[in-house]
C-alpha cells in the first residue's frame, strides 16, 4: 500500500467520522429542542384552557375557548410538521451521503483498475 492509498483511506474515515458525528448532533439537538418545546406548549395548553368552567361563561367565554382549542390544534400540527420535516430533511442528507460514497467507491474502483490493468489499445477500424 502506497503512500496516495493510505492518505485517501485517512482521508476517507475522517470523513465518514466527520459526517457522522455532524448527522446526529443536529438531528438530535434539534429532535430534543423540538421535544422540549411541544412540551413547554403542551403543558401550558392545559394550564390556559380549562373546559369543565365553560358551562358558567357567557357566550364570549366561550367563543374565545374554542378559539383557544382551535388555535392549540394548529400549533400542534405545526410542531408535527416540523418532525416531519426534520425527518425528511435527514433522511435527504443521509441519501446523499451514500451517493456521494457510492460514487468515491465507484470512481476509486475504475482508477485502480485504470491503473493496474490498462485496456490494450484498440485498432483502427478500416473504412472499406
Amino acid at each position: 500500500m502506497n503512500i496516495d492509498d493510505l492518505m485517501n483511506k485517512i482521508r476517507q474515515l475522517d470523513n465518514l467520522t466527520a459526517k457522522w458525528i455532524m448527522r446526529h448532533f443536529y438531528v438530535t439537538f434539534f429532535q430534543i429542542t423540538l421535544f422540549v418545546i411541544f412540551m413547554f406548549w403542551f403543558v401550558n395548553m392545559f394550564k390556559v384552557i380549562d373546559i369543565s368552567q365553560a358551562q358558567n361563561q357567557t357566550l364570549t367565554e366561550r367563543a374565545l375557548v374554542t378559539q383557544s382549542i382551535n388555535m392549540a390544534i394548529i400549533v400542534f400540527i405545526m410542531l408535527l410538521n416540523a418532525f416531519w420535516t426534520l425527518y425528511m430533511f435527514t433522511g435527504i442528507q443521509r441519501l446523499t451521503n451514500l451517493l456521494r460514497d457510492i460514487n468515491y467507491t465507484l470512481s476509486n474502483q475504475q482508477r485502480h483498475r485504470d491503473k493496474y490493468n490498462p485496456r490494450p489499445p484498440s485498432k483502427p477500424v478500416s473504412q472499406d
